[in-house]
């Protein structure tokens, strides 16, 4: 019996990791330990799906995204152009706000509170001295009985 507990174990921590490692957006990071030469291939904006339990549930609006051939940091300034492999950040903007946010964690962009309906988040990749490398867009809708619970629960 001991032996099928073992394998049940090893079956679980094999099926988590597949499972983790197939999350998307989080999985466009690639490992920048050899010095880039040449041109680097263009940036760009990889945005996942707003996780579907946490908006159906409460409202909750959590979008994973990433940055292809650009390092995500909090560097800024014209000597940056020299760096490479190349590094920026993401400015973000909600439905038709003239306001954006600079962020360069990389971590999921965590809306909520929003008014029941349909919403856009619009992120767009730029370098470190703010100009667009690439941008995209992601709608979605809070039920309205999401936005509810979460009001509720405050």
């Amino acid at each position: 019996m001991a032996d099928r507990a073992r394998w049940a174990l090893v079956a679980g921590v094999v099926l988590w990791s597949v499972a983790a490692v197939a999350q998307g957006a989080s999985n466009c990071r690639t490992a920048q330990v050899i010095p880039l030469t040449g041109v680097e291939p263009p940036a760009k904006i990889v945005i996942d799906p707003p996780l579907a339990e946490p908006l159906a549930t409460r409202g909750v609006v959590i979008i994973q995204y990433c940055a292809e051939n650009l390092h995500l940091v909090p560097v800024f300034g014209p000597n940056t152009q020299a760096v490479s492999p190349r590094i920026g950040h993401v400015h973000v903007s909600l439905d038709d706000a003239k306001w954006v946010w600079a962020d360069a964690s990389g971590e999921p962009i965590i809306l909520q509170g929003l008014a029941p309906g349909k919403h856009t988040v619009f992120i767009d990749l730029v370098n470190a001295n703010h100009h667009s490398l690439d941008k995209s867009s992601i709608s979605f809708v809070v039920p309205e009985s999401a936005g509810e619970k979460h009001a509720e629960g405050r």
